[in-house]
């Protein structure tokens, strides 16, 4: 019988960035000490908790003996959730990203901040700039613009366009232990293409430090702990992106991790030719792809380079899955047809 835990992890139920996961399959198992995956999954009962982390609905499906049992263990992720959400949450106003946006300076970043704007960084290299965590300028540029002219059929004018071009460059992002600052009036940052990646491995690990295992933690990014507990991979299905309510596939994953990008997450017209996915270098929505799925040890680097590869055509995405290795990427053209990138 399943049960439902209900949590909230705080960020209210939002729209989500792109949610674009489902997951086949009821619940994930709990190992136990000296109890085989197959008699937890058999024996124990299926308890759901469903909530939020950064805005994007997630899920942590457990089986367990008991109610109590369950619960312990979704407090503890849901407190990490909770925790996370402080320092990379853009709508919490003393959150550390609202600190930085507001003040262009954050003071003794936590570990958790430094580490992942040192991984942002990263991509960005890795990426030739196609990951940029500084383009929230044109997040609000085209917010504005569209609430202000919700009929329009252009995006903002290229002037405008240029002016918060400007303020977006992640290599005048200095982060180091004393401080993190943005080394232009005006610039900010948004992490809603790495964040939920770098949550959902900090949830994972959390879990796995605890002796669980036979889990799959989906908290807008996806990642599995080993596989099912019935002794097979766990099945996921990717949306299709020209119709995002049917399924385009399904992928086995057994200790790895998918996210996958889609401009059709967040629109900001009626038509849905402006999306949230822009290429930093010429500040428009990327239309190179309409989904990208990426498969990797971790959801972090998942997340990311599903960001990235969305706005790079396929010659520099060929070079950017063989710099960051151990990944598999699935690319959707415009016309629906798909290609595969391995390294």
């Amino acid at each position: 019988m399943a049960r439902n835990i209900h949590g909230f992890a705080s960020g209210g139920p939002a729209a989500s960035r792109r949610r674009v996961l489902s997951i086949f399959g009821a619940a994930a198992g709990l190992s136990l000490a000296g109890v085989s995956s197959r008699a937890a999954a058999a024996e124990a009962t299926m308890y759901t908790w469903e909530g939020y982390a950064l805005g994007a609905q997630s899920t942590i499906n457990l089986a367990h003996y008991s109610r109590e049992g369950a619960e312990r263990i979704v407090n503890m992720a849901v407190n990490e959730i909770r925790r996370l959400e402080q320092i990379f949450s853009l709508k919490i106003d003393d959150s550390e990203i609202s600190v930085l946006n507001r003040d262009g300076r954050l003071s003794r970043p936590s570990y958790d901040m430094l580490a992942l704007l040192t991984e942002a960084k990263r991509y960005g290299e890795m990426s030739d700039g196609a990951f940029d965590v500084t383009v929230q300028p044109l997040w609000t540029l085209y917010r504005g613009h569209f609430r202000e002219n919700p009929d329009s059929k252009d995006g903002p004018a290229r002037a405008d366009i240029d002016a918060a071009l400007r303020l977006v460059d992640y290599r005048r992002l200095d982060v180091n232990p004393l401080f993190v600052r943005l080394d232009r009036a005006g610039m900010q940052i948004t992490l809603n293409g790495i964040a939920q990646g770098y949550i959902t491995d900090k949830v994972a690990d959390l879990l796995r430090e605890n002796g669980i295992s036979n889990v799959l933690v989906s908290l807008g990014e996806t990642r599995a702990l080993d596989g099912h507990p019935e002794g097979r991979p766990w099945l996921v299905a990717l949306k299709d992106p020209l119709n995002p309510d049917s399924t385009a596939r399904t992928i086995n994953l057994d200790n790895m991790s998918v996210a996958t990008s889609g401009g059709y997450g967040t629109q900001f017209d009626r038509a849905g030719r402006f999306h949230h996915l822009f290429d930093p270098r010429i500040g428009e929505s990327a239309w190179t792809h309409i989904g990208v799925s990426v498969v990797a040890p971790r959801a972090t680097t998942a997340d990311a380079l599903s960001t990235a590869l969305y706005v790079t055509p396929r010659d520099a995405a060929e070079k950017i899955v063989r710099r960051a290795g151990r990944v598999t990427a699935i690319l959707t053209n415009p016309d629906g047809s798909e290609y595969t990138l391995q390294a």
